[in-house]
């Protein structure tokens, strides 16, 4: 599976000055990520997060991968926690759904938030820029919390 095109970044936390931190975790078979791409972990193995994950973020790529890893092959992630704020792109305005209206918004396959799914994912908006198409949210699922 080819990296998702869209990135995420780590803007700040809501609650105080955490900065991410960053481990290493094992990657799921024909993983590939480019730096922000958002991670899942399923079945103990990290993946690319997209539509159907069910929104259990751990973080961000801490690294691009040059080919598809295997199974197991280490992965270093900055880890997520709740109220850390990351920023990305939504497929369409999302601006109606800014200051926390939604909490369940999944990524699609390309790595944007998707503007009408607001079932079974985990991730809740907190503001926009750029016409709602620059998204700033917070997760509410957490793999590991």
């Amino acid at each position: 599976m080819a990296a998702p095109v869209y990135t995420w970044e780590f803007v700040c936390d809501l609650f105080g000055d955490r900065v991410p931190k960053v481990t290493t975790l094992l990657a799921a078979a024909a993983l590939e990520t480019k730096v922000g791409t958002m991670v899942s972990q399923v079945s103990g193995a990290v993946t690319a997060t997209v539509d159907g994950t069910g929104g259990a973020m751990v973080g961000l790529a801490a690294e691009a991968t040059a080919a598809a890893l295997s199974l197991g092959d280490p992965i270093r992630v900055y880890l997520i926690a709740p109220g850390m704020v990351i920023k990305g792109k939504a497929d369409a305005d999302v601006s109606a759904q800014s200051g926390f209206n939604a909490k369940t918004h999944d990524v699609g396959s390309d790595g944007r938030l998707i503007s009408g799914d607001t079932t079974g994912g985990g991730l809740s908006v907190w503001r926009t820029e750029d016409a709602g198409l620059t998204v700033y949210c917070v997760s509410t699922v957490q793999a590991l919390y």
